[in-house]
């Protein structure tokens, strides 16, 4: 029978860490977990089951002080939209925590990536360039949001208008347009998340 300090390294191989703190994170629960899984010189086996669910999946835990982002392959269209067939995950980016935290000012469990195509939204947004979404399900106040609309997803700048809600592109040759108050509440709208960074290439 395998002393418990050899299962717990057979578990840091399995999930991909090093440390006691790393093999927490990745398996969901604590580092006092494990200090009692030492003390009773037992780990569950559901423990270890969860564990090779991780190395089959190919999960790799980032290093400490940095989380993983979702990362949508849909493309978000900043042009005249594109049907949205599904959003599942392709893979995910990491980013320093303190940065999304402290620099962007979100909740890193809040936020994911998606690429934007076309370029209603130039220059403050290329064609092909990733954009961080905060998910909010609502319209909070001016800025630049994710939307759904008659089965399109879009990336534009929404700001409060008379009638309801005004569509603007960045880029001049794009005209705005208005999104009416019965539109905004019919099944047809839905606010995915506000866009609160974007990385594109020079």
């Amino acid at each position: 029978m395998k002393t418990i300090d050899e299962q717990l390294q057979e578990l840091k191989e399995l999930t991909q860490t090093s440390t006691n703190v790393d093999l927490a994170r990745a398996l969901g629960t604590t580092k006092s977990t494990i200090q009692t899984w030492r003390y009773r010189e037992k780990i569950p086996e559901k423990i270890f089951i969860r564990a090779r669910q991780i190395s089959q999946n190919g999960v790799i835990v980032p290093p400490r002080g940095y989380v993983h982002l979702d990362l949508y392959e849909v493309e978000v269209s900043a042009g005249h939209g594109a049907l949205v067939v599904s959003e599942e995950k392709s893979s995910d980016i990491v980013f320093s925590e303190s940065f999304i935290n402290n620099e962007i000012g979100v909740n890193a469990n809040n936020i994911f990536l998606m690429p934007v195509k076309g370029d209603s939204m130039y220059p403050t947004l290329k064609n092909g360039c990733l954009v961080m979404v905060n998910r909010v399900d609502q319209f909070t106040g001016d800025g630049i949001y994710v939307f759904r609309f008659e089965g399109q997803l879009m990336v534009k700048r929404l700001q409060f208008s008379k009638h309801g809600l005004s569509v603007t592109s960045d880029n001049d040759s794009y005209q705005p347009w208005e999104l009416t108050k019965d539109e905004i509440i019919s099944s047809d709208f839905e606010v995915v998340g506000e866009v609160v960074w974007s990385g594109q290439r020079m």
